[in-house]
């Protein structure tokens, strides 16, 4: 009652007697006919149409839904394989009976044959021993049969096989007699397999190719999944059916390799206004900590209270439960220890083994997480306005504060004048032309200026212009009206970073909502070969143009923590794992340190560097920035530290004069005006400097403040940044005071004879956009030394841009630096109101305005939580 066909129809009459296969498995298996799952096909395999006026019989299927397949092997073939024998040979004779008799059989009703027998079968087994000890004995030369039936052996069991280990397997073909296949015969036979989930063919025996009749491949999978796996066969004959056999291969986690901490507030029903990251005090965090494999597969522990979590909290200071920390393992690889703080303070956890180990250190180094514990009343969010937080503020002033506050009061100004302009002229706008007095779309047509705007005006304490945007954002803000392709980079920093960075100073849920509903729409961006997302999408029908150029660094590098903070608030881990297969895909480059400003575009699969420039200003920028500022968001993860040490360790090579050339200056007392420059990819100097690059004096300022001493003293770090912080930022102060209006050019040319002093910029350098990067590094150089110089600084900054920007309805972007009265420009930069004004404010504030132990600044100056993963 099995399906039956004909395999060789004109085959010899001894050779069909012989053929028989029910598929059997030695563990259950059925061979049934079903849809192929796709995951990996030959290409060759289309079911061809039946050819009228040839005999094609099937057996009854609805008694067994066995598959079985035909092959047809012309009699020519035959013939032509036949050996043409040497004159002489006493042989002869019988050689040509013998083509006699397969003529006769040819000729024999096709009924006769059609009423015989022809079972044909795969059997699938599993086998303990060595593979070779299963496999047939090989015939001699000329005495092999065709294919009549086939094995596919397993070396282990089907049940355990293990993510990251190949599974062996081997398709062995026999003849009639149970010897081995003749080889001519299965080359001709097409065979594919179709694996479920994330499996795949070793790539080591890919293409698939028989061998002595028997065709070996090994099945791989990085996921513990249950896989089906379908062998499919089909041979040359067109009538031939395709024979399919199905099994299960269950791929269970390997070995332990690393523990994963998950934090979340027991409670989630709690309204804290800190949910990750700053912990409330006495609101019992959940600690789950988990054991994987090298590919993140849960592994179950074999032993429980293998491990304990510990902490560094003083006594009275924190309650554990279980008291004893012991970590009960679930069968899951799971277990769950609870922690209350009974003070304000950082705490670090970590999981240590209960035995004496080698390792002890290195598993403290993985499992270790900061938290931060502080009383909700203490940050910003607590404040229900933003005017009750800046009173609040400005009640903790000190007395150089007070001293300082009218300068505050004169950004708050400006920054309420250019948004007077946006309001009247250009409201729903992305920006303001200040001069036309009318809007422009450079975005999509999202009111940008409101979202980028939104941390500012509740920083500053403006209530009703900070309602009047949040009400913009639910009712106004349609995504779908922006049908045009915008930059990923951009909405990702100013959109998404202007959401979230509201979010985090206000706590308002529909903040959160629609900044997840941008993310969801960017994510579209990400689907590329490469995983570095292409560079421009369109929000209204989720779709990006595909690119054939370059990838700017600093837009691929600059995603990950606005999206990595959506998936912390969320829960949604699609956001994190984008950002991360981004970042990773710039790594997987190789090059350590600074890198070139271009790669390959984002539809190569494999990344490459681009024969490019290396620098540290436009085009790189931000990438670097972030390096650091994710592992302030995620402290845990040590690799990102690293790679920023390593950044700054390669810092001087291009840097003017040489740090090392000027230490006996430095020893004096002098300050060194140091140079960002660029170097060219043939190693050549590109004598410049732009002022996108004056954010690295901030930036390395705050990695004084947060890289921990032990990594500072070597390399003589410590020494080395604090020079290079002083010297780079003075030279940046130096590129706005050395103009005829104060404002700074866009990039400026450097003499190539030390001490490398500024030189004439060219035409195309005179423009200035009012950009922010000496502000902030004047804000983070203060809050580090508490020098008064910087705000000074920062007052000359400020002055210059009311004198020579301010128009009646904003501030304008200005044609030459140089030339007096200023030539405007018909724009105002989003940035100027999220950046320039905000850290110019933050400058001549109390250090209560930015609490930078529970905040970070992403690079378009949004608040962002630390700790947050």
């Amino acid at each position: 009652g099995t399906a039956r066909s004909r395999l060789y129809p004109h085959a010899r009459e001894g050779d069909i007697a012989h053929h028989h296969s029910l598929l059997t498995k030695a563990v259950s298996c059925p061979l049934h006919v079903q849809r192929t799952m796709g995951h990996f096909a030959h290409a060759s395999f289309q079911q061809p149409p039946a050819r009228p006026g040839l005999a094609h019989w099937r057996g009854p299927k609805a008694q067994d839904p066995a598959a079985a397949w035909n092959e047809h092997v012309e009699l020519a073939d035959e013939v032509r394989k036949c050996r043409r024998p040497e004159k002489g040979d006493p042989t002869f004779g019988l050689l040509v009976l013998a083509v006699l008799a397969a003529i006769l059989c040819f000729l024999i009703p096709g009924e006769r044959l059609e009423g015989q027998e022809l079972p044909q079968r795969i059997t699938s087994e599993a086998i303990k021993s060595d593979l070779q000890t299963a496999l047939p004995v090989p015939a001699l030369r000329g005495c092999c049969g065709e294919p009549m039936e086939f094995r596919w052996l397993f070396l282990g069991s089907s049940e355990k096989a293990v993510a990251g280990q190949p599974f062996r397997t081997v398709l062995v073909a026999r003849d009639s007699k149970g010897r081995q296949a003749r080889p001519a015969a299965c080359d001709a036979l097409r065979v594919g397999v179709d694996l479920s989930g994330k499996a795949h063919l070793s790539g080591a025996f890919l293409p698939l190719s028989w061998r002595l009749g028997q065709l070996e491949f090994h099945i791989e999978n990085e996921l513990a999944e249950v896989v089906e796996a379908e062998v499919r066969i089909e041979s040359p004959d067109p009538e031939a059916d395709v024979l399919l056999h199905t099994s299960q291969i269950h791929f269970t986690s390997g070995p332990l390799h690393s523990f994963a901490i998950r934090l979340e507030l027991a409670d989630q029903s709690a309204t804290s206004p800190a949910t990750r990251g700053s912990w409330p005090l006495r609101q019992e965090v959940c600690v789950t900590v988990m054991t994987k494999d090298q590919f993140g597969n849960p592994t179950p522990l074999n032993s429980s209270g293998g491990f304990i979590l510990r902490t560094s909290a003083q006594r009275n200071t924190l309650e554990m439960r279980p008291t004893s920390g012991i970590l009960d393992m679930s069968s899951t690889g799971e277990a769950q220890v609870f922690l209350t703080a009974l003070r304000p303070g950082p705490v670090e956890i970590w999981v240590e083994a209960r035995s004496s180990s080698q390792s002890q250190n290195q598993l403290r180094n993985s499992t270790l997480r900061s938290l931060s514990f502080t009383d909700p009343e203490s940050l910003g969010e607590a404040h229900g306005s933003p005017s009750s937080f800046l009173a609040a503020v400005r009640s903790k002033a000190t007395t150089q504060d007070i001293q300082w506050q009218g300068k505050a009061d004169e950004v708050w100004d400006a920054f309420l004048h250019a948004w007077r302009g946006y309001e009247r002229h250009a409201w729903g706008s992305d920006e303001l032309q200040p001069i036309s007095r009318v809007g422009r779309n450079s975005f999509g047509g999202l009111g940008l200026t409101i979202l980028d705007s939104l941390s500012t005006l509740w920083l500053m304490g403006l209530d009703r212009e900070f309602e009047k945007g949040v009400k913009f954002v639910k009712d106004d803000l349609d995504f779908d009206n922006a049908d045009s392709d915008v930059s990923v980079f951009e909405l990702t920093i100013r959109g998404l970073g202007g959401l979230l960075g509201a979010h985090t100073l206000s706590n308002k849920k529909i903040l959160l909502e629609r900044a997840q509903e941008l993310g969801n729409r960017l994510l579209p961006a990400f689907q590329t070969p490469s995983r570095i997302p292409w560079p421009t999408v369109n929000l209204a029908r989720g779709t990006s143009k595909k690119s054939t150029q370059p990838v700017i660094l600093s837009e691929a590098g600059s995603l990950q923590v606005e999206f990595r903070s959506l998936t912390a608030r969320t829960g949604d881990t699609r956001f994190q794992k984008a950002a991360d297969k981004a970042f990773q895909a710039v790594q997987s480059v190789g090059i350590r340190g600074i890198l070139p400003v271009f790669l390959s575009p984002p539809g190569m699969r494999k990344v490459q560097a681009v024969a490019s420039k290396f620098a540290f200003g436009a085009l790189a920028d931000s990438y670097y920035e972030y390096l650091l500022k994710q592992w302030l968001q995620q402290p845990s993860d040590k690799n990102f530290k690293e790679l920023f040490l390593e950044v700054m360790d390669s810092l001087p090579t291009i840097i003017r004069p040489s740090p090392s050339s000027v230490k006996d200056a430095e020893q004096r007392g002098t300050v060194v005006h140091y140079k960002l420059i660029e170097v060219l990819s043939d190693g050549s100097v590109d004598w410049k400097m732009d002022h996108l690059s004056c954010f690295t004096p901030g930036l390395i300022a705050l990695g004084l403040m947060e890289v921990p001493q032990h990594d500072l003293v070597k390399k003589d770090r410590n020494a080395t940044w604090w020079r290079l912080a002083e010297g780079i930022t003075a030279s940046c102060f130096e590129l706005w005071a050395s103009t005829s209006t104060g404002l700074a050019p866009e990039f400026s040319k450097v003499s190539s004879k030390a001490p490398h002093k500024f030189v004439e910029a060219g035409s195309d350098g005179r423009h200035s956009f009012l950009r922010p990067e000496t502000a902030e590094s004047l804000f983070y150089l203060y809050r580090l030394t508490g020098d008064e110089k910087y705000r000074h600084w920062g007052s000359k900054l400020f002055q210059a841009i009311l004198d020579h920007a301010k128009v009646p309805h904003g501030f304008s972007s200005v044609r030459d630096v140089k030339a007096i009265p200023t030539s405007k420009m018909d724009e105002m930069q989003t940035f100027v109101m999220a950046e320039t004004f905000k850290y110019l404010f933050l400058l001549f504030s109390p250090a209560a305005a930015f609490d930078m132990n529970h905040f970070f600044l992403n690079t378009e100056g949004h608040p962002l939580k630390r700790h947050e993963l």
